[in-house]
């Protein structure tokens, strides 16, 4: 009996003892949370690319063909000189890719040779002396449909009248590009651009280093007529040539030179002016063209450009007519050639021949 009571008293102390551990490590396992993962972090956004800029294009692509000679009186490399100072005003103002110049081709064969090259457009040209200048003539052809986008007739008397030229076809194949003036190319000249303001004023801004001297051969230093060994030219007979303005289907730009260049010729041979007509019938017009000059001569042409096709660049006729003061056609007479300037040219000299006294 007592040793089953001391076993009892036993038990009870154990459980006394044992159950608040129990407890204990029951609370701690409660106040001890569980250690948590660490966060995860945020991937890190991989870093962009550095966008690459898409470079400019170089402008449209052009050729500057050495300008023709209509006569004689100018040093052989008048023409060449005149394409290099193009050539140096294109460069100077950027936005033209120009090509270099080719070895000397025939003019038939430049829009072959140019679309041969790349080139977009080319740049060609005649010049005629006049006193102690030259009379400048220049086109500018589209390499892709042969068109005449733009051409003027200006007399050039230094550097910065031709560069004044220059920068006038600069605007009008840009233009015809669908690039805008200010365009510059992605590498730009080491020449600064010009900042002058007008065609004239940028020119004159332009250095070409090397080209005055050379165009002193052209411009201020030919012989005189006086210094000249040769006969005396015969005087021009007093009937007038009037002038009136092309038509045909020429551009406006092409029909205004052409109608300078015609007045050009014609004034080698005969007393010349361009007149202002109205627009008419030249029968019914004659009368006020003439005014009180009624013993003068009325002429006047029309230009029909003949477009190319495969194996051929195409061609120009020019129509020559001439009326007397009272309506009457005295003459009517037609050149072709290869282009315009040329094909008025020989429409002059046939008429000059048959009619040397404008009559």
């Amino acid at each position: 009996m007592r040793r089953l009571l001391l076993s009892m008293l036993a038990l009870s102390a154990f459980t006394a003892v044992a159950a608040p551990r129990t407890v204990t490590a029951s609370a701690a396992a409660k106040a001890t949370p569980a250690p948590k993962t660490a966060p995860k972090t945020a991937p890190k956004p991989a870093p962009k690319a550095t966008p690459t800029s898409t470079p400019v294009p170089s402008g449209p692509k052009v050729i500057v063909y050495p300008f023709t000679a209509t006569s004689g009186g100018l040093p052989k490399k008048a023409g060449a000189t005149v394409a290099t100072i193009f050539v140096h005003a294109f460069q100077a103002s950027g936005g033209l890719d120009v090509l270099p110049t080719p070895p000397p081709t025939a003019p038939k064969l430049y829009p072959e040779t140019a679309a041969k090259l790349g080139a977009g457009y080319y740049v060609a040209g005649y010049l005629t002396p006049i006193g102690q200048g030259v009379s400048v003539l220049e086109q500018v052809i589209s390499v892709t449909n042969g068109v005449i986008i733009y051409s003027k007739t200006a007399q050039v008397f230094s550097v910065s009248d031709a560069g004044a030229l220059a920068l006038n076809a600069r605007r009008a194949i840009l233009a015809d590009a669908g690039v805008g003036r200010d365009y510059q190319p992605s590498t730009p000249s080491s020449t600064p651009a010009p900042t002058a303001t007008g065609p004239a004023g940028q020119a004159a801004s332009i250095k070409i280093s090397g080209i005055s001297g050379v165009l002193g051969h052209i411009f201020g230093k030919r012989p005189t007529v006086a210094a000249v060994a040769s006969p005396t030219p015969e005087p021009k007979p007093s009937r007038r040539a009037l002038v009136v303005r092309i038509g045909g289907n020429a551009p406006g730009g092409v029909l205004t030179s052409s109608t300078d260049l015609l007045a050009s010729d014609l004034h080698k041979h005969f007393h010349t002016s361009i007149v202002a007509a109205p627009v008419g019938a030249m029968a019914s017009i004659a009368n006020t063209i003439c005014g009180t000059d009624r013993d003068a001569t009325i002429l006047t042409g029309t230009i029909d450009l003949i477009p190319g096709h495969f194996m051929h660049r195409g061609s120009s006729r020019f129509y020559l007519k001439a009326y007397a003061c009272f309506g009457a056609l005295l003459y009517h007479g037609h050149a072709d050639a290869d282009d315009t300037p040329t094909a008025i040219q020989k429409a002059v000299d046939d008429y000059v021949e048959l009619h040397p006294n404008n009559r």
